[in-house]
């Protein structure tokens, strides 16, 4: 959408010159969305007297703009397109539902009788017909409407669906099956519905005693599950009546999720990346450790050998002082020396009988 940059004194002037109802058919605000910006701004706004005062030429009091602002003098307005009812201010929901009912071609009227019914109208009907005598009859293989009346509600609630349905393949979307659940596929995300009527409890018909329910002709629609479930009732306003309001609480609600769905994914892909590395780390450094330990065991068997190797040459200096170098002696420095080689890690002479 165009936009427009005014400054405080420009809006000023504008809303002392221009009646709300005017500024909202220039501007893609609601008349509390034009006072919001005002009080954002700190600008003054006239009251209701003022535009009859003006017309009959009446004095007025004109509240003065305060020069002194704390913020950035700087106002982004939307214009409105020609045509186009939405205002920029309100909730997604709200926008959402403008643009379902302002397209001509969408089908929002729920009719007195079915015409052209959909699939899942027939395929509906047909288990009903199926399951009259039979309350355990189920068919999995076919989609049905989620639909849970009293008999004599049933018509109306399958010109309901039929509408409903019509509407959610024009929007884009489609029907689906989840275990025994029906529910519509927007972008990939699976929206559980229901369309059950409401009862109340009400004393029991003789010769019982105590409550039993009772159907009360209002209808319930519900999407979702859970804490994401949205319930809407019969009231002053039906069901049919909002029929373009459900549609875009549902696509609404499908983003939400898809946009939960993405964020648990990236959450996922960075707990295993964070996981992977962690891993790698306690990899590298139990790998350090074992290398380390292996040193120090190395180290330790090298200061033996030179532990070993001192004690044959005191026992060899002995016996050369001693004149005592006897061939028996010199035999075992000899076996001595090379267990010693044996046991040197710089030197690791094989040794057939120790080694096995």
């Amino acid at each position: 959408m165009e936009t427009i940059q005014l400054t405080r004194k420009e809006l000023y002037e504008l809303v002392w010159s221009t009646t709300l109802s005017k500024l909202t058919q220039q501007y893609a605000y609601t008349n509390d969305g034009i006072k919001k910006i005002c009080k954002q701004f700190e600008i003054p706004m006239p009251d209701g007297s003022y535009w009859s005062k003006l017309k009959f030429n009446k004095k007025f009091k004109k509240e003065k703009l305060n020069p002194i602002f704390g913020g950035v003098d700087k106002i982004i307005l939307t214009i409105r397109e020609e045509g186009n009812l939405i205002n920029v201010d309100q909730t997604p929901l709200t926008i959402r539902t403008k643009e379902i009912e302002n397209d001509p071609k969408a089908p929002l009227t729920v009719p007195d009788k079915i015409t052209k019914p959909d699939i899942l109208t027939i395929q509906t009907q047909e288990f009903w017909k199926a399951a009259k005598n039979n309350r355990f009859y189920k068919d999995d293989k076919k989609i049905t409407y989620p639909i849970r009346f009293d008999i004599n509600n049933r018509e109306r609630a399958l010109r309901f669906m039929d509408t409903f349905t019509k509407l959610i393949r024009y929007r884009g979307h489609t029907f689906s099956k989840e275990n025994i659940e029906t529910g519509v596929l927007v972008d990939g995300i699976f929206v559980e519905l229901d369309l059950r009527e409401a009862s109340k409890r009400v004393p029991a018909k003789p010769p019982y005693s105590g409550t039993e329910l009772e159907a009360t002709g209002e209808f319930i629609f519900k999407i979702g599950r859970y804490s994401g479930e949205k319930e809407w009732r019969d009231g002053v306003v039906k069901l049919e009546e909002i029929l373009a309001k459900i549609v875009a609480k549902i696509e609404i609600y499908a983003q939400e999720q898809k946009k939960q769905e993405e964020a648990s994914r990236l959450w996922r892909l960075q707990y295993d990346l964070e996981k992977k590395i962690e891993e790698e780390i306690k990899k590298r450094r139990n790998e350090e450790v074992e290398k380390f330990n292996r040193l120090v065991k190395l180290s330790e068997q090298y200061d033996k050998t030179l532990i070993i190797r001192q004690y044959i040459e005191a026992v060899q200096q002995k016996a050369i002082n001693a004149n005592n170098l006897t061939p028996e002696k010199q035999e075992w420095i000899n076996w001595a020396n090379d267990k010693a080689d044996w046991v040197d890690p710089l030197i690791n002479k094989p040794n057939d009988i120790l080694d096995s």
